[in-house]
């Protein structure tokens, strides 16, 4: 009976209703949009990493550091004997650096090599294109935003010096073989790929890597002397930290958005109250306790928002599929800030589970803010609201 009256009530409101159903319904989109935002993102960003850097995992000499430049020259350890069968069985594939200085057109400037095999398939990297024969210019790989710093487009051909472990330098003349298009912001800013083999001659560092990518979990926490294992915690804190970041501002939005929606509700309800005093002591009158009156006009309130969750897909159907469909472009220049996730168009997922928590925290704060207002009818006399009385 509760539930019947409540309904018809909404419907007899008309455009009243309709306003803060409508009100709610662009609400929820909102929310639901701007979370999809940074879901997707976040999502992109670490299958990328995965894809082009991390793999299933790294083991990563101790004497590198990837927030220390100056430590790089120094950033290498010799191949441990128990990762060799596993190199050789395509499950490891060894990345030595190396800090050089590269001369594009006549200037200097400083740059990450890294070398990588070309024979492998652990990560994304087309490496098969760093193929060369002797006397061959050396083919080296690089991205969209080093070909901007540097200047350099794919057949320029330039100067890269590197010292040796021992200290000595070496120089080559390299070619640009292709410029890439690199999602993973650390395999692309300031970094050229080459041969690994060649690198190790280069810096006459033979049997020596930087870090391990794996390709299954067969090598997870298989830790040495020289290598220890980094977890995607670790690899990725820079990225969760981010998101924590930009969780507490879409938070603080999220709040002031659900305020004014539940404002909305709550006038309304208020209103209510004061414009339907004689029905309450009808209701009451008629055998209606207090408590069921209460109730039916906090059930009024949370309809709005049922009412207001099933009309969200509706009309916010055309925003979803589009992001969906088409992603969220990328401004011109934005991927020079280094962020990941930011290369390619942002491809938008919904995560259903975060939307059904946030539209179950609003649902519970609904019935919340319609029974504040509805709670002042259990001080109402029901003599006195026949009259049209209330404070």
């Amino acid at each position: 009976m509760i539930f019947k009256l409540a309904l018809r009530n909404i419907l007899n409101n008309g455009w009243r209703s309709l306003i803060n159903v409508l009100i709610l319904s662009i609400v929820l989109i909102i929310i639901i949009w701007m979370q999809a935002t940074l879901h997707s993102w976040i999502t992109q960003a670490e299958i990328q990493q995965g894809l082009w850097e991390y793999g299933e995992g790294i083991l990563r000499a101790r004497s590198y550091d990837p927030f220390d430049p100056l430590s790089f020259d120094e950033s290498y350890a010799k191949i441990p004997a128990e990762y060799q069968a596993g190199i050789a069985a395509g499950d490891l594939i060894p990345i030595l650096l190396s800090p050089a200085t590269i001369y594009p057109q006549m200037r200097m400037q400083s740059a990450v090599l890294k070398g990588i095999p070309q024979k492998q398939d652990v990560v994304a990297f087309p490496s098969e294109k760093l193929y060369f024969k002797e006397g061959d210019l050396v083919p080296v790989l690089i991205g969209q935003v080093m070909a901007k710093s540097s200047r350099l487009e794919e057949g320029d051909i330039f100067t890269i010096r590197v010292r040796e472990i021992t200290g000595s330098f070496n120089a080559i003349d390299a070619v640009v073989k292709e410029v890439l298009q690199i999602p993973a912001p650390s395999a692309d800013i300031g970094t050229i790929w080459m041969d690994y083999d060649l690198l190790q001659e280069l810096r006459n560092a033979p049997d020596m890597a930087s870090y391990f990518v794996m390709g299954n979990s067969r090598y997870f926490g298989k830790e040495t002397q020289d290598f220890r294992f980094v977890d995607r915690n670790e690899y990725f804190a820079d990225l969760y930290e981010m998101m924590d970041a930009s969780s507490l501002q879409q938070t603080t939005i999220y709040s002031l958005l659900v305020f004014l929606a539940m404002l909305s509700i709550f006038d309304t309800q208020a209103l209510a109250v004061f414009r339907r005093r004689k029905e309450i002591g009808t209701l009451s009158a008629m055998g209606l306790t207090k408590g069921k009156i209460i109730g039916l006009f906090t059930l009024e309130g949370v309809l709005y928002t049922f009412f207001a969750m099933l009309l969200t897909p509706i009309l916010g159907f055309p925003l979803f599929w589009y992001f969906a469909r088409f992603g969220f472009p990328v401004l011109e220049g934005f991927d020079a800030f280094g962020l990941p996730g930011f290369v390619e168009p942002i491809m938008y997922q919904y995560p259903l589970d975060e939307i059904l928590v946030i539209f179950a925290a609003i649902l519970v704060l609904t019935v919340f803010v319609s029974w504040l207002p509805a709670r002042k009818i259990s001080k109402l006399n029901p003599v006195d609201a026949l009259r049209g009385k209330v404070d």
